[in-house]
């Protein structure tokens, strides 16, 4: 009787320990599924590519010094966000794509544009030529690590590769992020008008005061820049959005 349920237990014990790795397998099996991403999907946790920070405190000791001071930071803005709406990736291929791709070679993470050059050979194709052969490998792992969601062939040579067209799920969310980009571009004029017009009326009280009259006019003047660049930066978001959804 004895021996009878001792055997009873051990099946009972073989058959829990199978389920348990039944279980775990299972679930890395899901995992695995789940980090799998479809061709032309948006890769999770993608971001919107970040606008490079400049400085937006005005300064100037005189008139003339100030609004040049003001033309020159929104006319950094409007660049960085240029910049930024062309790394979001659309269906066709572009090289600046690839600006935020970032290489491990020569023992430092280098941008790839500065490693290779990006010719595009078709409506769907790109070719990443190295300046350097030895560097090859390291592209590819880049390009690979990146969140770009795209397979390199390496030829020994170069790299080709083919962009497979977006989700419409993906343009709409790409879509979102050039919208974003270009409202942070905007924020960044509005606190230059703000740091301008302030540098302006300082100038009131100053050792050699303007004028009320030709202060205003001044920061009239800065509003009408202000008006010009974020409408620059509405026409970007804009011609990035029809880009994303022209097939």
């Amino acid at each position: 009787m004895l021996g009878i349920l001792l055997a009873g237990l051990r099946r009972s014990s073989v058959a829990l320990d199978a389920k348990a790795k039944n279980k775990k397998g299972g679930k890395g099996e899901a995992k695995a599924g789940k980090d799998k991403q479809a061709p032309g999907a948006m890769p999770a946790g993608e971001k919107a590519p970040k606008m490079k920070k400049e400085n937006t405190d005005v300064t100037g000791e005189d008139p003339q010094e100030i609004i040049a001071n003001v033309k020159e930071k929104m006319g950094k803005t409007v660049e960085n966000t240029r910049e930024a709406l062309g790394a979001i990736r659309t269906g066709r291929p572009s090289p600046k794509m690839f600006d935020k791709v970032m290489v491990s070679a020569y023992d430092a993470e280098t941008p790839l544009p500065q490693l290779a050059t990006v010719s595009i050979q078709s409506a769907s194709s790109v070719m990443i030529s190295p300046f350097d052969p030895s560097t090859l490998g390291d592209i590819e792992k880049g390009i690979l690590k990146s969140e770009l969601n795209l397979t390199p062939s390496n030829d020994g040579a170069t790299i080709r590769i083919n962009i497979p067209p977006l989700t419409t799920e993906t343009r709409a969310q790409f879509a979102k992020q050039a919208s974003s980009v270009a409202e942070d571009g905007k924020v960044a004029l509005r606190n230059i008008r703000r740091t301008g017009v302030e540098a302006i009326r300082k100038l009131e009280k100053g050792s050699s005061p303007i004028s009320e009259d030709e202060s205003k006019a001044l920061q009239d003047q800065v509003q009408k820049l202000t008006d010009k660049c974020s409408t620059e930066l509405s026409d970007l978001a804009k011609a990035k959005e029809k880009e994303l959804n022209t097939v």
